[in-house]
């Protein structure tokens, strides 16, 4: 059974690698064609069954490196950068494929009993692209935009986030909703050293989300703190007349007109 996400198959059941486990079979991925070098026979199988079918292997290789957005050689010896046919599948000297077989087995041993138990579903899984959904490593917004900020600043992690914005909109790898920004300014602004990152952040989040109220409060709230009494006001009231009713706004209007 396959489940089309964004414009790939994944195998409801694939595991949940970073990619590809240690074979003499596998695929890469030229403009949407997939080239196959292949032994007669697979070597150097540890969690696959002995037994497995070429194009059972092929078409779960394909699967997990289209659910990380990589090619063999995340996982495999490449001897000749660029040479396809270079590839020693059997070698285990890429740390990747270890790391692929210890997620192969924890996916196995959680789709086998507890998760279908914990869910309460017969069908309950969990594949690569749940956690990696095209990303070589899981990871958040939030946290690629803080390192970005730790590194090179507040200028640092808006060239970040527009980059990330750029090349993966609407494919499901990094959450682009007012909320992840707005995390991010939250953890600045809990530091008095990085209040004025967060209130870049937080700007930014409203120029990409200008009808969010809760933006707006967070500005006034970085504004009160900074002294910026007559900036804080006038944030919450952009605030309030997106949202009449928001209770923190109409509370922190209520303390700077006092």
């Amino acid at each position: 059974m396959f489940n089309r996400i964004r414009g790939q198959l994944i195998a409801a059941v694939a595991p949940p690698a970073i990619v590809l486990s240690a074979i003499v079979l596998s695929v890469t991925l030229r403009g949407g064609d997939v080239a196959i070098a292949a032994d007669d026979d697979p070597k150097n199988l540890t969690v696959f069954p002995k037994d497995i079918s070429k194009r059972e292997l092929v078409d779960t290789m394909k699967q997990w490196t289209q659910a990380l957005g990589v090619r063999c050689d995340f996982c495999h010896e490449q001897k000749v950068p660029g040479d396809f046919q270079s590839i020693d599948f059997a070698s285990d000297k890429v740390g990747h494929k270890d790391v692929a077989r210890r997620m192969y087995t924890m996916m196995r041993d959680l789709n086998g009993g507890p998760l279908p138990k914990a869910a309460g579903e017969d069908d309950a899984a969990v594949n690569c692209f749940t956690c990696h959904r095209g990303l070589p490593s899981p990871t958040t917004l939030e946290r690629v935009v803080l390192r970005a900020i730790r590194e090179k600043g507040a200028e640092g992690g808006v060239q970040k986030y527009r980059e990330l914005r750029e090349r993966y909109y609407g494919s499901g790898s990094f959450d682009f909703s007012s909320g992840s920004l707005q995390s991010v300014t939250e953890t600045l602004a809990a530091e008095p050293a990085t209040l004025d990152a967060a209130l870049t952040m937080a700007r930014l989040n409203l120029e990409m989300n200008p009808k969010f109220a809760d933006g707006h409060v967070v500005v006034a709230q970085i504004l009160d703190l900074k002294q910026d009494k007559a900036g804080a006001l006038t944030a919450v009231e952009e605030a309030l007349k997106l949202d009449p009713n928001h209770r923190h706004a109409q509370r922190l209007k209520q303390k700077l007109t006092k």
